[in-house]
């Protein structure tokens, strides 16, 4: 990997996405850069568009805040197809969905965060202490509960749970689509109308494909396409992990293969020694597309 352009040995914040985008931009002009929304503390959301051929396919990471290891995954990947120059695909990429959560659980209370925000992350959290333990966006949102796919359902397993209000990780919000991260995405996927979309989490090593127990006709053929790429194994998902869910809006309300991939193995987060595996096994999950 040391040919790339990415940074690939430190916990990717927002700022090192931010450079390793910069270089890319510079050095590739044919990759296209639009803003499609901001976070709750006005970081531009950005999607990375390559080639203008073939099956539209759109692919998301970092959603959760503890899975940072997902955007340098994104970007390696995107670095990779440049490289190469040659898409079969016309490729769309959000590589980080949730840039406030992720430079909290990176980089914990920072000196730039107001004090507002300071004192009500503390009550959220209940101590001062956020690095390795945030998932949510900076309003103690989970953004991958956050979408209009058997909500209420979601709402009534998280109360089971006894999450009720703002927290580091599992609060879905008060209605769906209430976070700004989750507007953009939203309106992103209406807009471009992918033909297939890619949600990466970390970690397990697993593809998710169904929603409810439904898919696309030609979803599991897919996965199980990937899965042989991959090495990942195929699941099927259950209570919290089947609803509100990117993937899961994507297959009630465009009926497309849509799957989440659940990237390598261990706690999160992931210590980024364990991106060379992640990539090396999804490149090939990518080409196999």
């Amino acid at each position: 990997m040391n040919s790339f352009l990415i940074t690939t040995n430190n916990p990717y914040t927002y700022d090192i996405f931010l450079s390793d985008l910069s270089k890319l931009l510079i050095k590739y002009p044919n990759l296209q850069k639009e803003t499609i929304g901001y976070s709750v503390l006005g970081k531009p959301i950005y999607a990375l568009k390559l080639g203008n051929s073939g099956k539209k396919i759109l692919i998301t990471a970092a959603h959760h805040a503890k899975e940072w290891i997902t955007s340098a995954l994104v970007m390696c990947i995107i670095n990779t197809l440049l490289e190469n120059g040659n898409f079969s695909h016309t490729f769309y990429f959000i590589p980080m969905v949730n840039p406030d959560g992720v430079n909290l659980c990176i980089k914990g209370l920072a000196q730039d965060l107001p004090v507002y925000v300071r004192k009500r992350l503390i009550m959220i959290n209940g101590s001062e202490d956020f690095v390795g333990k945030w998932q949510a966006n900076i309003r103690g949102i989970d953004l991958n509960h956050n979408y209009d796919a058997s909500f209420s359902k979601g709402k009534a397993l998280q109360l089971k749970e006894g999450i009720f209000a703002p927290a580091p990780t599992k609060y879905s919000g008060e209605y769906p689509e209430s976070e700004p991260e989750t507007k953009a995405i939203v309106s992103f996927t209406k807009k471009i109308a992918p033909q297939m979309v890619i949600a990466y989490h970390s970690q397990g090593e697993e593809i998710f494909y169904k929603y409810q127990g439904k898919c696309a006709p030609d979803a599991e053929k897919i996965a199980q396409k990937l899965a042989n790429a991959s090495g990942y194994q195929l699941i099927l998902a259950d209570g919290l992990t089947d609803c509100t869910g990117y993937k899961d809006w994507v297959i009630e309300k465009f009926n497309i293969p849509a799957f989440t991939i659940e990237v390598g193995k261990g706690e999160n987060p992931l210590p980024i020694t364990q991106l060379e595996k992640i990539y090396n096994d999804n490149i090939k999950l990518i080409n196999a597309l």
